[in-house]
């Protein structure tokens, strides 16, 4: 997919979307469910490193805190899966970090030739899954004991 260069859309003034750096994931206060995939996943900060990819991965940070990295990661040609990583810091920041996250799904499926995103949420996670709604995602599924914790996911596709 390359470089995705986000277009200008409102924030305050102590809140920015920059490119994922390694650093910026320590910096983040895991939620619950992020503390359980560090119990789950050895190493889980580098995993979600490894599983970024440059150009089309941010780190959203408010009052100088990490409130979430997220990006997308294309599976194969026309397929692109959408990812977050949400810090406790999110509910102050919720409508910009929204706002950012829609216009890159939009030039996702408008510029980069993807023709189905898709997201995986927890079913147990309400603000998860209404992010996702508010990106305009829609539920496909229910995959079973999916999650590494084995708890049941929403497969939720944009088309």
């Amino acid at each position: 997919m390359g470089l995705v260069q986000l277009p200008e859309f409102r924030m305050s003034s102590d809140e920015q979307i920059v490119p994922l750096r390694f650093e910026h994931l320590p910096r983040m206060r895991f939620t619950e469910d992020g503390k359980d995939y560090m119990r789950y996943v050895p190493n889980y900060i580098d995993y979600i490193w490894e599983n970024s990819e440059d150009g089309c991965s941010w780190a959203a940070i408010g009052r100088g805190k990490v409130i979430a990295a997220f990006g997308i990661r294309m599976i194969w040609e026309g397929l692109a899966e959408m990812w977050m990583v949400p810090s406790k810091d999110l509910p102050n920041h919720a409508i910009s970090l929204v706002r950012g996250a829609r216009a890159v799904t939009d030039i996702a499926l408008r510029d980069y030739g993807v023709i189905r995103l898709q997201i995986c949420v927890k079913v147990e996670n309400d603000s998860a899954f209404k992010f996702a709604k508010a990106l305009h995602f829609e539920v496909e599924s229910i995959m079973r004991k999916f999650g590494p914790e084995g708890a049941d996911y929403y497969m939720m596709t944009r088309f």
